[in-house]
């Protein structure tokens, strides 16, 4: 039986082969027989496609580790389980906007070129399981001239949508990332954290936020994270009630 590599699933019977759908992945193996051998799907021309997507899946795979990384302090706050796996699959489908090639040889780098490839970045979530709609009861959205979202004041009890958790204190930061994605490298600045009481009033913010010194692919982030704080102890909440959201891109 041999493992199927492939940002898709594949179910059934092609010919002599039998496709499955397992908890630990999807196989393949041929009729009546224990399985396929390396040689055998490496050589049959039905697995030609799966070959070639499985390559480019493989190689967007490799340039997630840069991503994961442009806004690290964010993702650590803010993320559940499914975070890598979502990242992948987000890169391959800016890949597919890559039109040039054909598939087997298409490349992330030329899909980030695209019209629309960059757009897929925006409304990516860290954590799914808290989008921002889902924490901040208004539509954000990012001004590159201002260097600032369009909120300019936050009542934290009316505004927010606060976690199950006993949660206090909220804490809002942005951040400007430079990915540059034919390197594999990013440079990111962060903004002040603003931090309010959950009782406090209408509180105008005040961002300062720099932008990056090199210019490829700059991204600007939003973290609203919580923490509950008795006496003199904070202690943050469990990242999986907290947000981190992709807000704009812009292309250099």
């Amino acid at each position: 039986m041999a493992k199927i590599i492939a940002p898709f699933k594949v179910k059934g019977t092609i010919n002599d082969l039998n496709f499955y759908d397992t908890p630990n992945g999807n196989y393949v193996r041929t009729k009546g027989k224990t399985g396929i051998t390396k040689k055998q799907f490496q050589e049959n021309p039905i697995f030609d496609r799966i070959r070639q997507q499985g390559n480019e899946f493989g190689s967007c795979v490799l340039k997630a580790k840069a991503f994961r990384l442009t806004a690290k302090q964010f993702f650590d706050k803010a993320k559940e389980g499914s975070f890598a796996g979502r990242v992948n699959s987000l890169l391959f489908e800016i890949l597919e906007e890559d039109t040039k090639h054909p598939i087997g040889e298409r490349k992330l780098e030329i899909g980030l070129q695209t019209p629309d490839g960059p757009t897929l970045l925006v409304g990516f979530e860290a954590n799914k399981s808290r989008p921002l709609s889902k924490t901040y009861k208004r539509k954000i959205t990012f001004n590159w001239e201002k260097l600032e979202p369009n909120i300019k004041a936050i009542n934290p009890e009316k505004d927010i949508n606060w976690p199950d958790s006993e949660a206090n204190f909220v804490h809002l930061q942005l951040a400007i990332a430079n990915w540059d994605y034919e390197k594999d490298t990013c440079e990111t600045l962060y903004s002040n954290e603003i931090t309010l009481e959950k009782t406090s009033k209408k509180h105008t913010l005040n961002w300062t936020l720099n932008t990056p010194n090199e210019k490829k692919l700059w991204i600007a982030f939003i973290c609203i994270s919580f923490s509950n704080k008795i006496r003199k102890k904070t202690k943050p909440v469990h990242k999986k009630e907290n947000t981190a959201t992709i807000l704009s891109f812009k292309n250099h």
